[in-house]
């Protein structure tokens, strides 16, 4: 019992060191990204002088149909839009799925953009769903994506 003392700490110091600063997680209803949902990641930075890279994981179980992902990420500060970006994930190469686990849920991190420094302030960053089915009509949901999570690291972290 004593050792737990000592162990549960460290646990919870790995868990969250494993992602950057500011991680914000979102886990949808029943696996599945209506259309019309836009994820709002909030970021507050305080260096201005640090470099950061925004980083994106995404959790889908292996009945998700697709082999990529396409949203659109804007970035806004001052309620001033930035930037806006079309990304393209690939999940799969060749049938076989990039992320990671052992089950039928996969994790797959990567970085989103390129390394820069923001503003000290508050850094808000939006997802929009723009995936398309073969008759290039808008899917009106994503079943399979079961979360998101949106974070930034510094130059120095692994």
């Amino acid at each position: 019992m004593k050792n737990n003392i000592f162990i549960y700490p460290i646990i919870l110091i790995f868990f969250f060191s494993c992602k950057g600063e500011n991680t914000h997680h979102y886990s949808f209803l029943d696996s599945k990204w209506n259309s019309q949902q836009i994820l709002k990641f909030d970021i507050t930075t305080k260096d201005s002088t640090q470099v950061r890279i925004p980083n994106i994981s995404i959790r889908h179980n292996t009945s998700y149909k697709y082999q990529n992902i396409i949203f659109f990420l804007q970035h806004s500060y001052k309620e001033n839009i930035i930037s806006t970006n079309t990304i393209e994930l690939l999940l799969a190469d060749n049938g076989k799925w990039i992320g990671k686990g052992k089950s039928n849920i996969k994790e797959f991190s990567t970085t989103i953009l390129s390394p820069k420094t923001y503003q000290n302030g508050l850094h808000s960053f939006s997802l929009e769903l723009d995936m398309r089915d073969n008759t290039s009509k808008e899917l009106e949901k994503l079943d399979g994506i079961s979360d998101i999570s949106f974070y930034l690291t510094t130059e120095n972290e692994d």
